[in-house]
């Protein structure tokens, strides 16, 4: 996906997460059972005025998650969260794509935080929708991006190797639906993917939405295909639930 259709759809999935009744902020998500909706809400727009903050300071300055203001109580929160959204799609439209901005994991451009948000916005909608309703899928060549942006983000930067007993492990994963297969090496000073087909200790075979829903801790191993050594796939799956 390419940093337009990033913007589109970081836009149109965020609204579509904020597309909430006052009466259904208490309901908890079953994804993320930590939280009820309002919560949900509150923590996608911390994130969001993080990141417009960021997009809004001198090019590459570190800006501290400290200084986003608290969210409101209540009913309030959903128009904080509408106004968020609003501000941070209006910080992308006048930022420079390619200009250098602070990350959680390091010096990144503008294009990165397009593409993070974007999958922030998809699941987190997946899990509001879950929380109300029946979730709709994720569309095919967002999951598609979404897994691959997981394993560059994710993975390769803040998987707990020590706590998975890391020791050359690898995990294939495929989109059954779309062209997508990856596989993960998991060494104990460092995540290794590689894109296209290959043996593994264990495969994942899912449909793009599925897969990444996994992936990402939202489904159990129970929703997706699993070739192999299913006590790997089980732990990973604990593991990178985020």
């Amino acid at each position: 996906m390419e940093f337009a259709a990033h913007l589109h759809t970081l836009r149109a999935e965020g609204a579509a997460l904020g597309s909430v009744s006052p009466a259904e902020l208490g309901n908890r998500v079953p994804s993320c059972p930590d939280w009820d909706v309002a919560g949900l809400l509150g923590h996608t727009s911390w994130v969001h005025r993080w990141v417009t903050a960021i997009l809004a300071a001198p090019a590459g300055e570190r800006v501290s998650a400290r200084d986003v203001p608290q969210t409101p109580t209540g009913d309030a929160v959903i128009g904080w969260y509408a106004d968020g959204l609003t501000a941070l799609s209006d910080a992308f439209d006048v930022a420079d794509p390619d200009a250098p901005r602070h990350t959680f994991i390091g010096p990144r451009d503008t294009r990165w935080w397009a593409r993070r948000l974007t999958h922030e916005n998809a699941v987190h909608r997946w899990d509001r929708e879950a929380a109300t309703g029946t979730p709709r899928p994720i569309a095919v060549d967002v999951a598609l991006d979404g897994v691959d942006e997981t394993i560059s983000t994710h993975l390769q930067h803040r998987f707990d190797r020590a706590a998975f007993g890391a020791a050359g492990q690898t995990l294939h994963l495929h989109a059954t639906d779309g062209d997508g297969e990856w596989t993960v090496t998991f060494d104990a000073d460092e995540v290794r993917c590689v894109r296209g087909h290959a043996k593994g200790d264990v495969a994942v075979r899912a449909p793009a939405s599925d897969l990444l829903l996994w992936v990402m801790g939202r489904v159990p191993t129970d929703a997706v295909e699993v070739f192999g050594d299913v006590d790997l796939a089980r732990r990973f799956r604990d593991i990178a639930s985020i």
